[in-house]
C-alpha cells in the first residue's frame, strides 16, 4: 500500500513539474503527443525512482532530476543547462506546494476529525496545488515564467533551493524518522518555497530594471540620433543663410548706390522713368531670387518639432512642404505631447481632419498676401487642449463669419474652395463639445491678422473676438432669429 501511495505521489509531482516547467519558460500549445509522452514518462520515471530505492538510494534524486531535465529539454527544444536548470525549479515548486498544502490539509483533518488519512490527505493536498498553480500564472508578474531563465541569468540558487525542496519531500516519509522531524522537515520545506518565491520575484524585478534601463537606452540612441539629424540640417541651412548674407553685403550696397544716384543726378524726363524702372526690375528680380532661396531652404532644412502622434507628424510635414510651396513661412510650436489628447479627449482621426482643414484654409487665405506667415500651437490653455493657428492672411468676409457651421460659407469661392470644410469641422466640435474661438486683429505690417482656435473644453461654443464687433453686430442683427451666428467680442 506504501509503494502504491509513493508512486501516485511521485507521478503527479512529476505531472505538475512538467506543468510548470512550461509555464516557467513560456512555452505554449504543446502537441497532443507530447503531452501523452509527458504522462508516460512520468509514470515510468516514478518506476524507475522506486526500483532503485533499494540499489542507489541516494543517486535516484540527481538520475530523476536529470531525466527529467533531459525529456523536458527534448520536448520544448531547450539546450539542456536551460532544461536542466528549470526542471529542478519546476520539481522544486511542485514539491513545495505539496508540502503546504500536505501541512493545511493534515490540519484540516485533525480539526474535522481528529486522525489523519493519508489518501484523503493527498488528494486534498494536490487539488489545491492544481488550483494555485493555475492561479500562480495568471498573476501579471509571474504571467510569463521566469523569463530571466531564457536570458541566461543565473539560476543556481533556485536550482539549491528547489534540490533542498524536493529531498525533503521524499525523505518525509521516511518512516526511521521520528513525528517531531518530519513535522520541522515540513516547515523547513515550506520555508523554502517562500525564499524560492521571493528569489523569483527579486530576479524578475532585476530583469525588468534591466529592460528598462536598455529601452531607455535605445530611446535616448534614437533622440541623439534625431539631434544629428537636426545638428545637420541646421548646419546645411547656416551654410546657405552665409551664402546669402554674403551675397547681400554686396548686393545692398550695389542697390542703395544705384538708388542714390537716381536720387541726386539730374535726368530727363524720358530718361529718369526708364532708368528708374530698369533698376526696380533688378531689385525685384533679387528679391524673387532671395525669397526662392529663403523657402527653399525652409522646406528642406526646417525640422519640426514631434506632437507625440505619427500620423499628426507626418500631416504637419506635409503642410509645411505646402506652405513653402506658397512661399509661406511655417511654424510648429509644440507645448505639450498630444498623445493623452488623441487616447482620452479625441480620436487621432478627427484630430488630424481639424487640423488639415484649418491649416489648409490659413495657407489659402496667407497666399493671396504680401507678409506671409502661419504659426500652429498646440497645448493647453486654462487646463484645457487647444489648437491655435494664426496667420497673416487675408480676413475672413461678413457672411463666411455668420454661416460658420450653419450653411456651406467659403472666403475662397474662386479657388474650389466648397465651405465643405468648416461643416465638417463643426459636426467634429459638436461631437465632441469643442469651442471654437476666432480672433481677428487689427492690420499691422508683418503681424497676424486672424487666429483660429480649437479648444476642447466641453462648452462647445462659438466665440468671435475682432476689432469690426460692431460691423458685425449689425449685420448680426439682421440675420433670420432662427439663424444663431457666433458670440461676437469687440478687442
Amino acid at each position: 500500500m506504501g509503494q502504491i501511495v509513493t508512486f501516485c505521489m511521485l507521478f503527479i509531482l512529476l505531472l505538475f513539474s512538467l506543468l510548470i516547467y512550461m509555464k516557467i519558460l513560456n512555452i505554449e500549445n504543446l502537441s497532443a503527443i507530447k503531452c501523452i509522452a509527458g504522462i508516460i514518462f512520468s509514470g515510468v520515471l516514478a518506476c524507475v525512482f522506486l526500483a532503485l530505492s533499494t540499489t542507489v538510494p541516494y543517486s535516484r534524486f540527481f538520475i530523476m532530476v536529470l531525466a527529467m531535465g533531459a525529456f523536458a529539454g527534448i520536448i520544448s527544444k531547450k539546450r539542456f543547462g536551460l532544461a536542466l536548470i528549470a526542471s529542478m525549479i519546476s520539481i522544486g515548486i511542485s514539491c513545495g506546494f505539496f508540502l503546504g498544502f500536505l501541512l493545511i490539509s493534515a490540519l484540516i483533518q485533525l480539526r474535522l476529525f481528529q486522525y489523519i488519512n493519508v489518501v484523503v490527505m493527498m488528494i486534498m493536498s494536490f487539488s489545491m496545488q492544481f488550483v494555485l498553480i493555475s492561479l500562480l500564472f495568471r498573476i501579471k508578474r509571474f504571467r510569463k515564467g521566469m523569463l530571466f531563465l531564457q536570458k541566461k541569468e543565473p539560476g543556481i540558487i533556485g536550482f539549491i533551493v528547489s534540490g533542498i525542496i524536493f529531498v525533503t519531500t521524499i525523505l518525509i516519509r521516511n518512516i526511521n524518522f521520528a513525528a517531531r522531524l518530519r513535522w520541522q522537515f515540513l516547515i523547513g520545506g515550506i520555508l523554502c518555497v517562500a525564499l524560492l518565491i521571493f528569489w523569483w520575484r527579486k530576479r524578475l524585478t532585476k530583469l525588468y530594471q534591466k529592460w528598462i534601463r536598455e529601452r531607455k537606452q535605445q530611446e535616448y540612441e534614437v533622440i541623439i540620433a534625431e539631434k544629428d539629424k537636426q545638428i545637420q540640417a541646421l548646419q546645411k541651412s547656416n551654410e546657405s543663410m552665409a551664402s546669402l548674407i554674403h551675397r547681400d553685403n554686396k548686393m545692398l550696397p550695389a542697390m542703395y548706390q544705384t538708388m542714390k544716384i537716381l536720387h541726386n543726378e539730374e535726368f530727363s524726363d524720358i530718361e529718369f522713368p526708364m532708368r528708374s524702372r530698369h533698376a526696380l526690375a533688378q531689385i525685384g528680380e533679387y528679391m524673387e531670387e532671395r525669397t526662392a532661396v529663403i523657402m527653399r531652404d525652409q522646406r528642406e532644412n526646417t525640422t519640426l518639432p514631434s506632437t507625440g502622434d505619427p500620423m499628426i507628424d507626418g500631416l504637419m510635414k506635409y503642410m509645411l512642404l505646402k506652405a513653402t510651396g506658397n512661399e509661406i513661412g511655417f511654424d510648429l510650436n509644440v507645448v505639450e505631447d498630444i498623445s493623452e489628447l488623441a487616447e482620452t479627449i479625441i480620436s487621432a482621426t478627427k484630430f488630424k481632419t481639424l487640423c488639415a482643414d484649418l491649416i489648409e484654409n490659413a495657407i489659402i487665405a496667407t497666399s493671396h498676401s504680401t507678409h506671409k506667415k502661419i504659426l500652429i500651437t498646440i497645448g493647453t490653455c486654462e487646463g484645457f487642449y487647444e489648437l491655435n493657428i494664426q496667420d497673416s492672411g487675408i480676413p475672413f468676409e461678413i457672411d463666411t463669419l455668420m454661416s460658420l457651421g450653419i450653411r456651406k460659407a467659403s472666403t475662397h469661392l474662386d479657388e474650389g474652395g466648397s465651405g465643405i470644410g468648416y461643416m465638417t469641422i463643426f459636426e467634429i466640435l459638436h461631437e465632441y463639445s469643442a469651442s471654437l474661438l476666432i480672433t481677428e486683429y487689427e492690420p499691422r505690417q508683418y503681424g497676424f491678422t486672424k487666429s483660429v482656435k480649437i479648444r476642447f473644453d466641453n462648452r462647445n461654443e462659438y466665440f468671435l473676438h475682432t476689432f469690426r464687433a460692431k460691423q458685425l453686430i449689425e449685420v448680426q442683427n439682421n440675420l433670420d432669429e432662427q439663424t444663431k451666428g457666433p458670440t461676437i467680442l469687440s478687442i
